[in-house]
């Protein structure tokens, strides 16, 4: 037996309200840790740039944020199946609905992204501001910052800063586990010392 449209319109809207409160949350979780990478990024490039990562805002928003997945709690299981939510979510409709001509949607219009305003804070840095106050930088404007000190776009910054980490590793893994036969015998350990 078939189903009327106007049964299947009144049924779509009486379900709505379930799909968007479910789709609100997974988008909520996924977005939690993406900011959460973002974060310890630029942790990251912060040290890289020998800037106490302590000294910014990052490290309190971190926290807020991984305190707000702890919340959830967030496991492997539900990630997985949160990716899985995310695949399914088809929004192709949309672009035959467009093809078709049936519905007049206005022309895409040039928007401000995350990396459009990134890319402008660097160029930015690199010309305007030489000193800028990180203390009371937002993590974009700290992010734009660390990447404008090793590249005049974010792709040149990235190629730079991959090296610039790869050196602090190959660094700290070259420290010798045991002392040099030539270092000074720490104070503490000596045996008048003690």
């Amino acid at each position: 037996m078939a189903i009327r449209p106007s049964d299947r319109r009144r049924l779509a809207r009486l379900a709505m309200p379930l799909v968007v409160a479910r789709r609100d949350a997974v988008e909520r979780r996924v977005g939690r840790r993406a900011l959460v990478a973002e974060f310890e990024l630029i942790c990251m490039l912060l040290a890289i740039e020998d800037v106490d990562p302590e000294s910014t805002c990052v490290p309190g928003r971190l926290r807020e944020v991984e305190a707000a997945l702890a919340a959830i709690p967030d496991t492997p299981e539900l990630r997985r199946a949160d990716e899985a939510y995310l695949a399914r979510a088809d929004t192709s409709w949309v672009d035959e609905e467009w093809q078709r001509g049936r519905r007049y949607r206005p022309p895409p219009r040039e928007e401000k992204t995350f990396a459009s305003e990134v890319q402008r804070l660097i160029g930015r840095y690199r010309t305007d501001v030489t000193d800028k106050d990180l203390a009371n930088a937002s993590p974009m404007e700290l992010l734009a910052w660390c990447l404008s000190r090793h590249g005049a776009t974010i792709q040149e910054a990235a190629a730079d800063i991959a090296k610039a980490a790869e050196d602090l590793l190959l660094e700290l893994e070259a420290l010798p586990d045991e002392p040099a036969p030539d270092d000074p015998e720490p104070a503490g350990l000596t045996a008048e010392n003690q």
